[in-house]
């Protein structure tokens, strides 16, 4: 099984941006998410993206007003942030997201998690780890934002079979196995070149983390929670500290 970092740089990279489809408008569907949840710099401009990816949620939070440290395991969607983000105030930051604190020289004002970046962290200990590190790097007001996936409920069977997207030349099936903390996540992705198509295939960990745990948790770290809601499978999360 590969570690997240490789299954990302060698297999997932190239083909994420095309599986959310229209990459300005799901910009733009971030920074609307920011503005009317009042997320907009006050007394520290620095947001923080931890698992930033190809750069949804840096690019919205830029364009907002912010200085955002873009951190990632890996280059390849680092690049394609540096793409896409021209001249915004966006700094990406090749390293494990746990080690953040190091490239924080100074008190944010917002740091997010999104997209489904929790589930990429390999115990729940290193997510406590994550909570109370977040809570320290905010100043006073600060808010910190959680988007994740339910994976506590089970799929069953055939369910386990996930068709994520296709066109004439891609297809992208996900297949889940599942283990008691953990979910295996098995990409499979056939290409078509001049009508010989192709199968790779890699696999890799996510963490199974219940939402009341998560409740529980942001509280024990300091966090008040201010907005919390699960909308079919996708767990939205506002704290502030």
């Amino acid at each position: 099984m590969a570690t997240l970092a490789k299954h990302y740089e060698d297999h997932l990279a190239q083909y994420y941006s095309w599986l959310f489809g229209d990459f300005n408008n799901i910009v733009e569907v971030n920074r609307q998410f920011f503005i009317v949840h009042k997320l907009i710099p006050e007394n520290s401009k620095i947001a923080i993206d931890l698992g930033a990816g190809s750069g949804f949620a840096s690019i919205a939070l830029a364009e907002i007003g912010y200085s955002v440290i873009a951190i990632d395991l890996c280059q390849k969607m680092l690049d394609e942030l540096k793409c896409h983000s021209g001249s915004l105030d966006i700094t990406p930051i090749k390293d494990d997201l746990l080690n953040f604190t190091t490239h924080c020289p100074e008190s944010a004002g917002l740091c997010v998690c999104m997209g489904d970046t929790l589930t990429h962290l390999d115990s729940f200990e290193n997510v406590k780890s994550l909570f109370a590190d977040v809570y320290r790097s905010l100043q006073t007001g600060g808010k910190f934002v959680l988007t994740f996936r339910d994976l506590v409920f089970e799929l069953k069977g055939t369910e386990r079979f996930i068709p994520v997207k296709s066109d004439s030349d891609t297809i992208f099936t996900c297949i889940l196995e599942y283990e008691k903390e953990h979910v295996i996540v098995n990409d499979m992705i056939y290409t078509n070149n001049q009508g010989l198509w192709k199968l790779d295939v890699s696999s890799y960990r996510k963490l199974r983390i219940p939402l009341e745990w998560v409740r529980r948790e942001l509280p024990e770290s300091g966090f008040k929670i201010d907005l919390c809601e699960n909308n079919k499978g996708m767990i939205t999360i506002i704290a502030g500290k």
